[in-house]
């Protein structure tokens, strides 16, 4: 056998050894591919070395590694509830910190945005009609306005009904994140710097109006979930963006399928993060709970996913 095909060989073992030990879904999406060109070539020496009559020792060994990866390969994919669970506990804190520097990149660029708004607004508050489309003014000021006035704005009968919109529309915003990747991240960036300018814009005006405490411990509970989570979906987004721009040793519409898939799994944890944010701005943050309370909460819960997303041990299959 050549010395380049025992290398080959040695490693497809490597690769199947380490299935056996940890599943399939151990591998990444590029070793996934050259665990097919490895299994092709293989399989193609062996039939090679069968129709020739080559070294039967040889083909007994070539012929258990052909066999140990079809059987990984061609095995029936399971399904089931227990991929929920793995979904949560694996898959998804796994695709983010493996994708941490898109998705540091996305928060940077939309909490930098946000600080240049928040001193631009705060030294001359009339840029707010400059720098954000009109409208957003007046509804800055009716959020300064219902911040002065501290009360339970929202009655509980139209809760559930404020928190399906509230999902509905962060979950647009993270769509809209995720798919301007595809426009080589021009949208992504688009959609993070407008959200980066209303953040400090609303920021700027309710510090010179004084009434930032109540402001923050209002949007704090579920803002820890809510802005990590367009960041998420934004740092998806940037993925897409880089891969058809540099889409490596792969044809630009084969790395764009790689990325979507690793970018769909982010995209199904901020769905999951959304719901939760929506469901926690609807039933509670708009109560009347002292704002200690409320900011101990939200430390409480962007304490816990940070640990969820980047210290958790990954739950293998």
């Amino acid at each position: 056998m050549k010395t380049s095909q025992a290398g080959q060989w040695r490693k497809l073992a490597g690769i199947l050894d380490r299935i056996d030990r940890r599943g399939l879904r151990v591998l990444s999406a590029e070793e996934l591919l050259e665990l097919g060109r490895l299994y092709r070539r293989a399989s193609s020496e062996l039939s090679y070395a069968r129709a020739h009559g080559l070294d039967p020792r040889a083909n007994t060994d070539l012929n258990r590694l052909v066999g140990r990866a079809y059987g990984h390969i061609y095995q029936a994919e399971k399904h089931g509830f227990t991929a929920i669970p793995r979904f949560f506990l694996c898959d998804f804190p796994q695709a983010v910190r493996a994708l941490w520097p898109f998705i540091a990149g996305a928060t940077a660029l939309s909490l930098v945005t946000g600080a240049l708004a928040f001193l631009l607004i705060w030294f001359n508050p009339h840029l707010v009609g400059a720098i954000l489309p009109s409208g957003f003014e007046q509804a800055i000021g009716r959020i300064v306005a219902r911040s002065q006035t501290p009360q339970d704005w929202l009655p509980f009968s139209m809760r559930p009904s404020a928190s399906a919109g509230i999902m509905t529309n962060n979950i647009g915003v993270a769509f809209f994140a995720f798919a301007g990747g595809i426009l080589l991240g021009l949208g992504t960036i688009y959609v993070l710097i407008f959200n980066g300018l209303m953040l400090g814009a609303v920021a700027a005006a309710v510090a010179r109006a004084g009434v930032s405490l109540s402001f923050w411990s209002f949007v704090a509970p579920h803002g820890v979930i809510e802005l990590p989570a367009i960041f998420i979906a934004g740092g998806a987004g940037l993925l897409l963006g880089y891969t058809l721009i540099n889409p490596g040793d792969y044809t630009r519409k084969t790395a764009l399928k790689l990325a979507a898939r690793r970018a769909a799994v982010l995209l199904g944890g901020v769905v999951a993060m959304l719901i939760v944010a929506g469901t926690i701005e609807a039933f509670f943050s708009p109560t009347l709970t002292p704002a200690p309370i409320k900011l101990l909460f939200a430390a409480g819960a962007g304490s816990s996913l940070v640990l969820y997303l980047f210290v958790m041990p990954l739950k293998q299959a």
